[in-house]
C-alpha cells in the first residue's frame, strides 16, 4: 500500500511540480516540491521498513515514527504560500487538507500497522488533490 503511495506521489507529483513551476511563482513551486518530496520520501521509508528483514537504523525509525507530523507540516506549506500571496482559496482544497490532517492525527494513535498505513495513504492522496487545486488557483 505504501509503495502505491510512493508511485502515486512520485509520478503525478512530478507533473504537478513541473506544472506549478511553469505557471506560478517560484515560492509556490518550491512549496509544492517540498510537499511532493516529503510525502514520497516518507512513504518510501515506510515501505522499505515494512519489507526489510534487517532492522533499520535508529534515526530512520524516528523519522518513520514522526512521519504523520512531517506530512502535516509539508502539506501546510503550500496553503501558507497561497495565503501569503492573498489569493482566494477554494473550500474544496481546504476541506481536503483538513481531512488529510485529521487522518494523519488519527494515525498517530493507531498501533495497527495496516490501519496506520491506510490512514497515511488516504491523507496523502487527499492532500495531493488539495495541493493540486491550490496550484491551479495560483496559476489561474
Amino acid at each position: 500500500m505504501r509503495l502505491f503511495a510512493v508511485l502515486f506521489l512520485l509520478l503525478p507529483g512530478s507533473a504537478l511540480v513541473i506544472y506549478t513551476q511553469r505557471h506560478t511563482h517560484a515560492v509556490m513551486a518550491s512549496a509544492v516540491l517540498c510537499f511532493v518530496v516529503a510525502h514520497t520520501a516518507l512513504h518510501a521509508l515506510s515501505a522499505w521498513r515494512s519489507t526489510s528483514s534487517r532492522p533499520i537504523p535508529a534515526p530512520l525509525r524516528n523519522v518513520d515514527r514522526y512521519a504523520a507530523w512531517m506530512m502535516m507540516a509539508s502539506a501546510c506549506v503550500p496553503m501558507a504560500m497561497q495565503g501569503m500571496h492573498a489569493q482566494p482559496t477554494r473550500t474544496l482544497s481546504v476541506v481536503g487538507l483538513v481531512i488529510g490532517v485529521l487522518c494523519q492525527v488519527c494515525s498517530v494513535r493507531v498501533t495497527a500497522d495496516r490501519l496506520r498505513s491506510t490512514l497515511l495513504v488516504l491523507a496523502s492522496a487527499l492532500q495531493f488533490i488539495a495541493v493540486a487545486l491550490l496550484s491551479s488557483m495560483a496559476a489561474g
